[in-house]
């Protein structure tokens, strides 16, 4: 950790009972960073709903729904590789400050632009493709934040508490945006998350601290090389950043057809696709709180596998519901068992890279966040030619299949790794 970051109180980070739930929140500038995600998490789900209602509106078809979503894929994965070069030559915590800042402003921008009755299909095409650019940066400085304000023992803990406060805002917001959505126009879920997100770096001002790494600064292309090099010849990493690029190729996507699957398979509208995203985030809420509540939990391996595949057969008896009832309390398991995977990757991940490359490690991880709307991009390209079931259903074959194949092998390698995840402070 940098010396600019916080003391901890207890040097184990271990607990017992309750106590184990909030080891990341005894950090005081967790905190705040804590607080600054809950806002940032809040406009995000609601720009998310908003993007894919926006789309099919303006085109009623699958497929620009899945582009609009995918265009942001294609600017995370251009520059997720660079975003975590900068996140290791760059103070952590003004990074994701200006990136929130901008975020914001492209949101509000689009929410004029729709208020005004200018809103063309190109302009969510461009934005979206600048948000993914700005998400490439914003991700691997907030988890190589966390990691500063936290350290390595209560990370488990900090990152599903993140995750908490995800899955608070994803099931407020997507109540909200579907009924501001239904009342008062799209636009009008823009603006509010705009708001929303000029919150988060007003916040992340109380996070005091030295954030910036303090390794050797080599030649910018070549420390982009050198993150490439160390995750490709450390086996656990690569693994990884595979799995994860599948989990969010065929896992996560699903929530990009949502809006198709609300409006004409399920018939339920802009207020059923609230509340399908909603009961998700009241699954993943739930699943957080349980990961949370398991402290340093030492078998993460089977955590991971567990839940990805859980979050396989769930996505595929989605697409195969046609009976709204049953699609929200499969949305739930969904959201849970994807959660309970999120949370245990992001800290497998951080655990096992070094400190030096920890923030290009997480840009690649963030690179493979840009995999989930492409992955829209090509379930929208297959709902179009097929269906929206059809587009879903395939990816959670893609995600049992995956797991059947690897997912045994791919524990013992993460317990091979024991010694390395749980490293001294």
């Amino acid at each position: 950790m940098s010396t600019g970051s916080p003391v901890l109180s207890s040097p184990t980070g271990e607990g017992t009972g309750l106590g184990r739930f909030f080891l990341a929140l005894e950090v005081r500038p967790y905190r705040w960073l804590w607080g600054a995600s809950f806002f940032g998490s809040m406009a995000f789900g609601m720009r998310s709903l908003a993007d894919g209602w926006l789309a099919l509106t303006l085109t009623d078809s699958p497929f620009w729904v899945g582009a609009a979503a995918g265009v942001q894929g294609l600017g995370q994965v251009v520059f997720g590789v660079f975003g975590g070069v900068l996140v290791d030559r760059l103070d952590r915590r003004k990074t994701l400050m200006a990136a929130q800042v901008a975020t914001a402003t492209l949101v509000l921008l689009i929410g004029l632009l729709v208020l005004v009755g200018r809103i063309a299909l190109w302009h969510l095409l461009s934005i979206a493709f600048l948000q993914g650019l700005l998400m490439a940066l914003q991700m691997p400085a907030a988890n190589a934040l966390i990691y500063q304000v936290v350290g390595p023992r209560r990370l488990l803990n900090a990152m599903a508490a993140r995750m908490l406060a995800f899955n608070i805002t994803r099931i407020v917001g997507s109540v909200v945006a579907g009924a501001l959505i239904s009342r008062f126009g799209v636009e009008a879920c823009y603006l509010f998350a705009a708001g929303s997100l000029y919150l988060s770096p007003a916040l992340l001002l109380f996070v005091k601290g030295n954030f910036r790494s303090e390794q050797i600064r080599e030649p910018f292309w070549q420390a982009a090389r050198e993150g490439i090099r160390y995750a490709w010849a450390n086996g656990p990493v690569r693994t990884l950043l595979t799995m994860s690029v599948l989990m969010e190729t065929f896992g996560f996507s699903y929530h990009v057809m949502l809006p198709v699957m609300a409006r004409d398979v399920l018939n339920v509208g802009a207020s059923g696709l609230g509340m399908l995203s909603a009961v998700g985030g009241a699954g993943a809420m739930v699943s957080t709180v349980a990961v949370a509540g398991l402290g340093d939990f030492k078998n993460k391996g089977a955590l991971l596998v567990a839940g990805a595949g859980l979050a396989g057969v769930a996505i595929l008896l989605f697409a195969l519901s046609p009976w709204y009832p049953v699609s929200l309390g499969l949305a739930a398991v969904i959201g849970a068992t994807l959660m309970a995977y999120d949370a245990t990757m992001g800290t497998a991940l951080q655990l096992l890279s070094s400190d030096a490359v920890r923030g290009r490690v997480l840009g690649m991880y963030g690179l493979t966040f840009g995999f989930t709307p492409l992955g829209g991009l090509l379930s929208g390209a297959i709902a179009t030619m097929a269906s929206a079931p059809v587009g879903i259903g395939l990816g959670g074959i893609a995600i049992v299949a995956f797991v059947l194949g690897r997912g045994r092998k791919l524990v013992r390698l993460l317990l091979a790794e024991q010694r390395v995840i749980r490293g001294p402070d």
